[in-house]
């Protein structure tokens, strides 16, 4: 990619304001409602983009934690929901409580930020 051209993380956000911060103020009714999901949708998909890998990253290090199985070709989150279902791993075992709080954290974090501040249960 040029270096001229900004990340797409950055001409998401810009896109999101632009409409938002100009356009929105125009608009009425439909169109007003259509535009705010647009700018909702660039949101989702500029933090997807920024935050993505990372929360990938640390989910895949706490399941293959819990799991304590070599990588397999099943998705770590595919082997968890297995492992539960199958009984050899206690829902109730150390670990498996942090990873789905920090999993729906990295979620929330992606779909809707405003809900991480709310307190999630211990």
């Amino acid at each position: 990619m040029s270096d001229s051209v900004p990340p797409a993380p950055t001409l998401l956000a810009a896109t999101a304001r632009y409409l938002e911060d100009e356009l929105m103020p125009s608009l009425e009714g439909y169109h007003r409602f259509q535009t705010r999901i647009a700018i909702n949708v660039l949101r989702i998909v500029e933090r997807e983009l920024r935050l993505g890998a990372a929360h990938d990253a640390a989910a895949r290090e706490r399941l293959l934690a819990l799991l304590q199985d070599a990588p397999t070709p099943t998705p770590p989150s595919l082997a968890l929901a297995d492992a539960l279902r199958d009984g050899r791993l206690d829902p109730d075992a150390p670990g498996v409580a942090t990873h789905l709080r920090a999993a729906l954290a990295e979620a929330l974090a992606i779909n809707n930020p405003r809900w991480i501040t709310k307190d999630l249960p211990p």
